[in-house]
């Protein structure tokens, strides 16, 4: 498999040393044709500069944080796309820094060549062809980027597909994402497409777990953002009324998305 594809990696980080990650991606049975390590702490960059990894590059984007992580992550991606020619790679492999890539990861993933892998931004392949088509070649710079992306591929009838083989992921330390983060997830929820019985499930199960003395606020925001976005008539997504379509659907008939 090796000769078939070009791969170019992209690891956007803020201040996590992603060197495991890069090792990873060196040590994958399908070489990894390059790596772009996207940093947005000077500290870690000036650090990085001065480890040379075969096949890696690091370039640093000033992060704004006024936007929210998922934001930030689009636009430091769409710098590094900038600045190098990607269409010459046959598939974007975008990884985060805090986790590790089993070795067999891009070869078990790519057996169909779908045009997008992933169940979860932590590791996702697709297809640049594909990404050119549905998208442009611009990465989105929305709040949840990876959901963002999987759900246009899938709107776009491209092929979507979960991990065959899944990566290795690192446990965030409690407390990772702020309030206002979880919050702006539902409002998020709401601008996908998702439904309101889906959302009210997930109010469910944080009532079962509050009957049980144990409440995490954290669990809680998401509703009140998903509602209160409703309530304010956000402007969705192009294709947030296919996915509350596709949502109802499996509630009344059992269909299942293929992501």
């Amino acid at each position: 498999m090796s000769a078939r594809f070009r791969i170019l990696a992209l690891i956007p980080t803020l201040n996590e040393d992603p060197i495991k990650t890069v090792e990873s991606i060196l040590k994958q049975s399908v070489e990894v044709s390059k790596i772009i390590v996207i940093v947005g702490g000077k500290e870690l960059y000036k650090k990085l500069m001065s480890n040379s990894l075969e096949r890696t590059e690091y370039i640093y984007v000033k992060p704004d944080f006024r936007q929210p992580l998922g934001k930030r992550v689009g636009a430091a991606i769409n710098t590094a796309l900038a600045k190098g020619n990607f269409k010459e790679y046959d598939y974007i492999l975008k990884v985060d820094s805090e986790i590790t890539l089993p070795r067999d990861f891009v070869e078990e993933n790519l057996q169909e060549a779908p045009d997008f892998v992933g169940s979860g931004g932590f590791a996702m392949l697709f297809k640049t062809s594909a990404f050119l088509k549905v998208l442009g070649g611009r990465y989105p710079e929305v709040m949840a980027d990876d959901v963002y992306l999987a759900l246009y591929f899938l709107y776009k009838g491209c092929t979507v597909k979960r991990w065959r083989r899944a990566p290795d992921i690192a446990i965030r330390k409690k407390g990772h994402h702020s309030y206002r983060h979880h919050f702006n997830a539902g409002i998020e929820w709401y601008r996908l497409g998702y439904e309101p019985v889906h959302v009210l499930d997930v109010l469910k199960s944080i009532l079962q777990d509050a009957f049980k003395g144990s409440l995490d606020i954290a669990r809680v925001l998401p509703i009140l953002g998903y509602f209160s976005a409703a309530l304010r008539r956000i402007e969705r997504y192009e294709f947030a009324p296919w996915i509350f379509r596709m949502q109802v659907r499996r509630l009344i008939y059992g269909v299942q998305f293929e992501y």
